[in-house]
């Protein structure tokens, strides 16, 4: 149980990450197509390091609805009976990209790094919850099994 939390609260940091990256190629930040000068490494990584700040703040302030809301879709999966890894990585991706929208994006006019940064995000936890709490390891004969 304590695993399947943790694989649900990681997507506030996954999601920063990915805005970070996808803002740093796109330069949405700066309303440019493209940034064509990178800035130094030192400020880069340092910058860098800012998502693990935004996702702290992130976790602390929507980890509840986070977890309520993949409960939510963990139990409508199971009730449906519908087990496999793509019916669970794409609920999960679905339910980043509305929850990174509904949070962020306010005008058609926004950019679109939030919606896809919740799309990736949530296919990686939802990926992850699925091989922790769904996926097991599959029977049979391993290599560091006892004879």
């Amino acid at each position: 149980m304590l695993r399947t939390v943790g694989a649900i609260l990681a997507a506030p940091y996954v999601a920063s990450l990915l805005i970070h990256v996808l803002t740093a190629l796109v330069g949405a930040s700066t309303e440019t197509s493209l940034l064509l000068a990178a800035p130094s490494y030192f400020d880069g990584f340092l910058d860098l390091l800012k998502f693990l700040v935004i996702g702290t703040f992130g976790a602390m302030m929507f980890g509840v609805p986070i977890i309520l809301g993949a409960s939510l879709v963990a139990c409508a999966l199971h009730a449906f009976a519908l087990h496999t890894k793509r019916y669970v990585i794409a609920s999960g991706s679905g339910l980043g990209c509305v929850s990174l929208t509904l949070l962020f994006v306010q005008e058609r006019s926004d950019p679109w790094i939030y919606p896809m940064a919740g799309l990736i995000s949530g296919a990686i936890c939802g990926w992850v919850y699925w091989r922790i709490a769904i996926g097991r390891t599959p029977e049979g004969p391993h290599a560091i099994d006892p004879a």
